[in-house]
């Protein structure tokens, strides 16, 4: 029988004494456990609930699976899902994948830190700080029931990961339950007061970027016959493998971001990262054929794991119909600098779609909606210059032409939006207003 937390909503009365607990019982300078309130303004007719929430030490911890460093791991004499700060480079990889909002950033540690299950006390029988100082009994520690009780919340991720905990109510409250992860594709909308900033993934979008312009060079060096402008493509390559290392915290651990090759998207991309980086330095010092197309296919796969990265953690495909991958920017690129029209053109449509398709989602929230517009923009005039053969190949056509794709890349760090249970509390009570308001 599993062992988890039981909450009953019922019983909490939002008092924090549970973060309290966590926080002087482990010496945190962040809050792992947080008291969620559903329908904090208490909009009428819609129930107010408080969820105290921290790490759930899912079955399929996917926090676990995705970390490229393995620093994170469970205790074989508990369930606890722990964090080893030592191994710990700070790249935050787990924040996107966890939907519960579990891992804390820690600014002073430059390390990710979250709830401990406080292991060591556990396993001598003693129960988490959180649960035994809940003042209601809201919140217990103990084995979880094996029935569904049918009581379960509307607005808690469900990514199939098995959390060890389970809700408990009394019956004559208001039936709350989860809705399955499909119905986000359809009806999630990003609240309209909030533009998402993506100033802390800065370094990322230029890592992205210059990633899919290194790789196009090489597309259009195998088209034309040439070899690389070693002016232009080794500084390029060179600040495309250092940029990365300013997102992380701990920079001087960065060698351990291929410790999880088996399961980690990232790991594996920073393993192509640099199969890639020293296939292409080669060929850019030694001028034959077979590195040349070796550096090209190599990076295609690196791009193609740079996109699948994102993927791993999208659970609500929020960028799987996107323009902005990588992959598909570095073909577009090479076909326009190589002057090939009808590669140019397919894959041009597919941008256009995928662009207007996003322009036309985001028409109502006017979330970055003059951007959209401007990148489409760039993009039709930089084909239509292509096309008529008109200064296509000049310096100021081919500047605006990658301000396009690099707006675009922009954007899709802008549309990326991992599940994650504070979106979801706000989108799914932004929801029920509306239809109450239309009722």
């Amino acid at each position: 029988m599993r062992i988890g937390f039981i909450f009953d909503h019922n019983k909490c009365v939002n008092c924090n004494a549970c973060s309290a607990a966590c926080i002087l019982e482990n010496g945190w300078d962040v809050h792992p456990r947080n008291v969620y309130t559903y329908n904090s303004e208490a909009e009428y007719l819609l129930p107010v609930i408080n969820l105290s929430l921290a790490c759930n030490h899912c079955e399929k911890a996917i926090c676990m699976s995705g970390c490229p460093t393995s620093a994170i791991r469970r205790d074989n004499a508990t369930i606890a899902v722990i964090v080893d700060e030592s191994k710990c480079i700070g790249c935050r990889y787990c924040q996107w994948n966890c939907p519960y909002d579990a891992p804390k950033y820690d600014n002073k540690k430059r390390t990710v830190a979250k709830c401990n299950l406080c292991y060591a006390g556990l396993a001598n029988g003693l129960q988490p700080a959180c649960s035994s100082a809940c003042p209601t009994n809201a919140l217990r520690f103990d084995k979880l029931s094996e029935k569904d009780n049918g009581i379960s919340y509307s607005w808690l991720p469900d990514k199939k990961l098995n959390p060890a905990i389970e809700f408990t109510a009394s019956s004559n409250n208001p039936s709350v339950r989860i809705i399955p992860e499909n119905r986000f594709k359809e009806t999630a909308q990003i609240p309209d007061k909030t533009e998402k900033k993506i100033d802390g993934e800065l370094s990322l979008v230029i890592f992205s970027f210059l990633a899919s312009i290194s790789v196009s060079n090489l597309i259009f060096s195998f088209v034309k016959g040439i070899y690389p402008d070693n002016i232009i493509f080794i500084p390029v390559l060179f600040l495309m493998v250092i940029i990365p290392l300013f997102h992380l915290g701990k920079k001087l651990r960065s060698w351990r971001s291929i410790m999880n090759l088996r399961n980690s998207p990232l790991s594996r991309e920073i393993a192509a990262l640099i199969i890639y980086s020293g296939i292409a330095l080669t060929t850019s010092i030694v001028h034959m054929p077979g590195f040349l197309i070796a550096s090209m296919i190599s990076g295609l796969i690196f791009l193609f794991l740079i996109d699948n990265v994102y993927y791993y953690a999208d659970n609500r495909e929020s960028v799987v119909l996107h323009s902005g991958q990588t992959f598909i920017t570095a073909l577009l690129i090479g076909s326009f600098l190589s002057g090939m029209a009808i590669p140019f053109v397919f894959i041009a449509l597919i941008k256009l779609f995928t662009s207007v398709y996003n322009l036309y989602k985001n028409r109502r929230k006017q979330i970055y909606f003059e951007l959209r517009f401007i990148r489409i923009s760039f993009l039709i005039v930089s084909g239509i210059s292509l096309l008529s053969k008109i200064s296509y190949s000049e310096l100021p056509v081919i500047i605006l032409f990658l301000t396009g794709e690099l707006l675009d890349r922009i954007l899709f760090y802008i549309d990326f939006y991992p599940m994650n249970i504070n979106q979801i509390i706000e989108e799914q009570l932004n929801k029920e207003i509306n239809e109450k308001k239309r009722g």
